[in-house]
């Protein structure tokens, strides 16, 4: 995704201006931009100010770090454990699994992952994976 040209900071400028009654049309002459984008912004920044939008985009950024750290545990979670009692050497396991075999790994680890983070169910098919 490209960057804007503008910083949070002048686009809640822009937007302070047309609050204090500049026309939109002149604000969106002046600086460059299309009236579609100035309420794209409207929309987006509503009635935020400098710090809030600040804190909006430290959130963002922590939210991103978070699913990261998120998604490399669920990652953990649905290897197979090397340290599990009868667990088979990595030399004779068979690499032509069938289709029954491979959904109750699947269905396996998502037990073992709710139960691992306190039985919450995550992801686009939560509810169906919670019904098995």
């Amino acid at each position: 995704m490209r960057r804007s040209r503008f910083t949070n900071n002048e686009i809640l400028q822009l937007l302070g201006e047309a609050s204090a009654g500049v026309p939109v049309a002149e604000i969106c002459s002046t600086s460059g931009i299309t009236p579609r984008t100035f309420y794209r912004w409207r929309r987006q920044f509503g009635g935020l100010d400098v710090p809030a939008a600040r804190q909006m985009k430290e959130l963002a950024s922590e939210n991103l770090r978070l699913r990261g750290l998120v998604s490399n545990l669920f990652e953990q979670l649905r290897r197979p454990d090397d340290h599990a009692a009868g667990a088979k050497p990595a030399s004779t396991i068979t690499v032509h699994r069938t289709a029954e075999e491979k959904a109750r790994d699947q269905t396996r680890a998502s037990r073992i992952a709710a139960a691992k983070c306190g039985g919450a169910l995550t992801g686009h098919f939560a509810a169906v994976r919670g019904n098995r």
